[in-house]
């Protein structure tokens, strides 16, 4: 298979690598043999960088001989953002998510409530209140309002 690429189309692409060799890599989990595969595509379309005119975005590593992007020392590049967008939208999302499903099983057992008695739909009409319920408070106020308690027996929140 051959694949032309215009040099915006290129830079695109090693935009599009790099935000997902960010994800690949996060916490170092980039080390894992399953992921290898992937850093071998990635550094396989990243050696066109020359052909591409690209010189000013990756360069060769002179110790492992891998590519790696360049970066400003600001790090404004659009890839951050939308990398830090991600991430953010994932931490507000999985804290809701989560914060909601424990407060849930804690409002049931605080009304003794066999959770399994319930159907799917009822399980998920109950999480979506709490949800909803703590969206709203973590859009207005963000984290100022959330108070951690050593002793979770108490209830929900």
């Amino acid at each position: 298979m051959k694949v032309d690429f215009s040099e915006e189309e290129y830079r695109r692409l090693v935009d599009v690598l790099t935000l997902a060799g960010m994800v690949l890599d996060a916490y170092g989990r980039g080390q894992e043999t399953s992921r290898q595969p992937y850093f071998e595509l990635e550094q396989k379309l990243f050696s066109y960088l020359e052909d591409a005119g690209c010189r000013d975005l990756l360069l060769r590593d002179v110790g492992s001989g891998q590519y790696v992007r360049k970066w400003t020392k600001d790090r404004s590049e659009a890839i951050v953002r939308i990398h830090d967008d991600y991430v953010d939208d994932c931490f507000w999302d999985e804290l809701i998510i989560r914060m909601a499903d424990r407060d849930m099983k804690a409002d049931f057992a605080l009304k003794g409530i066999d959770e399994s008695t319930l159907t799917l739909e009822e399980r998920d009409k109950r999480r979506q209140e709490f949800e909803v319920r703590y969206d709203r408070e973590l859009r207005s106020n963000g984290l100022a309002n959330l108070v951690l308690r050593a002793d979770a027996a108490e209830g929900s929140n």
